[in-house]
């Protein structure tokens, strides 16, 4: 019980930051919404099953199993995260380029996920480093990666306060939708 309390907390959290960042930048639906499959039981169990307070219990499952069929669920049911976006042609893979509104809300999850699990420790600074660490583990369309590094820059050199601006402004939107 004690666990899944600790869980819910942490759940919570993270849904509070990534809300926030979300209507900072007028994604008020996808705020709401945001990762609501965690409270489906499956993947709530195992999530209860694994938690740690420091880090993502999905980590541990795999770590433990090999794979997290929690993990599954979440990415087939959740259109922000870059794995949604996928997919195999005569055993190569392919990579999608993501909506934008899909974009915007991978942002806020990195930067909801950094305050949630680092609250005393992030930075602006934060979101760029953790792309700049784990870059080469992604799979994204080229304009995709592109984008994200741009915004995630713009974040690291301005704050997050000033480029909430910006991507209301269009700006960003403009730049994807010209990327050939």
């Amino acid at each position: 019980m004690r666990k899944l309390i600790k869980h819910l907390i942490k759940i919570i959290k993270h849904k509070y930051y990534v809300c926030h960042a979300c209507f900072k930048i007028g994604l008020y639906w996808k705020g709401i919404k945001h990762d609501v499959s965690k409270f489906t039981p499956c993947e709530l169990i195992a999530s209860v099953k694994y938690f740690q307070d420091t880090s993502s219990p999905i980590d541990a499952e795999k770590a433990e199993k090999g794979y997290s069929m929690a993990w599954q669920h979440h990415k087939r049911n959740n259109s922000h995260h870059w794995e949604y976006w996928l997919d195999y042609k005569g055993g190569e893979l392919i990579t999608i380029k993501i909506p934008i509104r899909d974009v915007y809300e991978l942002i806020c999850d990195w930067i909801g996920a950094g305050k949630a699990y680092n609250t005393t420790q992030w930075t602006k600074e934060t979101p760029y480093a953790y792309w700049i660490k784990n870059q080469s583990k992604f799979h994204f369309h080229p304009h995709t990666k592109e984008l994200i590094q741009t915004i995630l820059y713009d974040i690291k050199e301005n704050g997050w306060n000033c480029i909430s601006l910006v991507i209301r402004s269009g700006f960003y939107q403009q730049l994807y939708e010209d990327m050939t």
